[in-house]
Parts: structure tokens; sequence; C-alpha cells
């Protein structure tokens, strides 16, 4: 491959195979990989059962972090096809996720245990720490998980079931009437966690379709994001099932990719044009902005 100036912004994902455990495919990007303080762990979970390395106790993390459970019907993005039952807080409150959900989880709140009470369609993964490596620190407590608790709880406003809206032609303006068929959804924590990461999540089923009010200009933003532009085949997660294209910097360096991949931009670095060239299969871009986006 011939030597591009933005390339070590480019990250294919590569996925390991477990042999045993719900979460059966998994991707790892530890700060030192991505070149933030941050660290992204993303993959399915084709079983039912229980999660976490201990997963019959709580424990508590020195960083913010963000969690995710997401469906993988991308006729219906929003259903999650699964039951989990995940604690949080000191009094272990246990809340109950059907769909879509993402979880917040400000830095010394403790959580889990966590169980995926039955499976009825697989379902993606992601947990984003705001830390360069992921630690955790066991809870020691008398407490026992409660009854599932409704709306008045204590932790419930840490619970963000993910609304979608159908993200059609003209979504962006009179520059771009693009349709990419899909739908997308925010995680905004700011306000319920008291830490500022937001996520755009969106699915995308045609091509071609360019993203962006300005589509043949490039962009900044303030702060960094990582880009995730990811395969929907539960069989095989490394497989974009389409072809992407983005442009990086004031040069519009063009990068074309096929497989699951993570774009990462650091704070004002220029990006797009860029978009579905081809669509075999619909996939998802999950856009983290670990730090808040201000832009």
């Amino acid at each position: 491959m011939a030597a591009t100036k933005y390339g070590q912004h480019v990250k294919t994902l590569k996925f390991t195979e477990y042999d045993q455990g719900g979460l059966r495919q998994e991707n790892v990007m530890d700060g030192k990989y991505l070149g933030i303080d941050a660290h992204i762990r993303y993959g399915t979970f084709w079983t039912a059962g229980k999660i976490g390395k201990n997963p019959d106790k709580p424990h508590v993390h020195d960083f913010d972090q963000v969690l995710l459970f997401a469906g993988s019907d991308m006729d219906d993005i929003g259903e999650l096809g699964a039951e989990i039952q995940i604690c949080l807080g000191e009094e272990m409150e246990t809340h109950m996720i059907t769909t879509t959900t993402a979880v917040a989880i400000p830095k010394g709140m403790p959580h889990f245990p966590a169980t995926v009470n039955f499976l009825d369609k697989r379902f993606f993964f992601y947990e984003i720490s705001i830390a360069p490596q992921y630690k955790e620190t066991p809870v020691k407590t008398d407490k026992k998980p409660t009854p599932p608790v409704g709306w008045r709880s204590e932790t419930r406003k840490y619970i963000m079931p993910l609304t979608f809206a159908r993200k059609g032609a003209w979504h962006y303006g009179p520059l771009n009437r693009d349709d990419g068929g899909g739908y997308i959804s925010f995680v905004v924590t700011k306000e319920r966690a008291g830490f500022d990461f937001v996520m755009l999540y969106e699915s995308m089923k045609k091509a071609p379709y360019r993203i962006g009010p300005d589509p043949d200009h490039p962009h900044t933003h303030p702060t960094t994001q990582v880009m995730c532009f990811l395969g929907t085949d539960t069989d095989d997660p490394s497989d974009l099932g389409a072809e992407f294209e983005i442009c990086l910097g004031k040069e519009e360096e063009r990068h074309v990719f096929t497989k699951s991949t993570a774009i990462v931009t650091p704070p004002f670095l220029p990006h797009w044009p860029g978009g579905l060239l081809k669509c075999d299969r619909p996939i998802i871009m999950a856009d983290i902005h670990p730090f808040g986006n201000d832009h």
C-alpha cells in the first residue's frame, strides 16, 4: 500500500473469536491504539448469561463510561431482541433493558452485576471508557440486587433508551438531498450523568449516500471523534458489506474501505467529503465523541 499522510487515522477493526461465553466476537481499541484517552470495546452477544469478569459483584471505575446494548435487526434497529438486567448504584437498583439502550456510568458509581436473561436475536455491545486503559475495582457490599425498579428510582436517569428518527432525503438541508434509507439516534450524557459525551448512532441501507449538510466540502470539530463504520453480519462483523470513502486533511486525501473500520479525527482535522459508494447490506455508523462536541 502506498504511504499516506493520514493513514494512521484509519484503523481496520480486527475481531477475536471466543470459544465460549455470551460475547463471542470482540474488538478492543485502547488509548495507545487510538492515540487518545479513551478505550473502546465492541462485540456481538450470541447467547444469554452473566456479563463481566466478576459477574456476581459490583465494581467501580475512576473514569466515566458509557455502555450501549444495540439491536442487530436493521429493519427494527430499536428492538434489542433480548432482555438484560443491570444493577446501578450503591443500592444495587435493578433495571431491565429490552430495547436499544445506552447506560451512562459516572466515575465512582457502583454498577453490575448484569445478566442477559434471554436472547432471541444476537445484539451488539459497546463499552466506551474515558480512559486509555480499562480498569475496574470490586466493591465490597452486603447489598443484594433489588427487584426491578421503575421510573422514580434513584439511578433511572442513567438508563437511556434510544429513540430513532428516519433520516430521509433533505435531512441535511438543500445541499444534500441524499437518502441512505436509515435511522439515527443520539446519546448525550452531560445533563443526565454530569460528564460530556456525545454519540450519533445511525444505520445506512443504500448507496450512493453522502454525509453532512455540505457534502462536497470538509469540516472540523473542536474535540476528537471516533467514527466506527460497522458491518451488521453477526457471523462476520469484520465484513462491512459495503464500500465507504472518506477524505482526510486539507489535501482531502481519499481513503476507501470495505472492512469494519474506525476513523479517528483529532481536533480540527478536516474530514469529508465521503459516504457510501456501494451497499450490499445495511451498516452502522457509531460516531463517538468521547469528550463531547461543541461544534
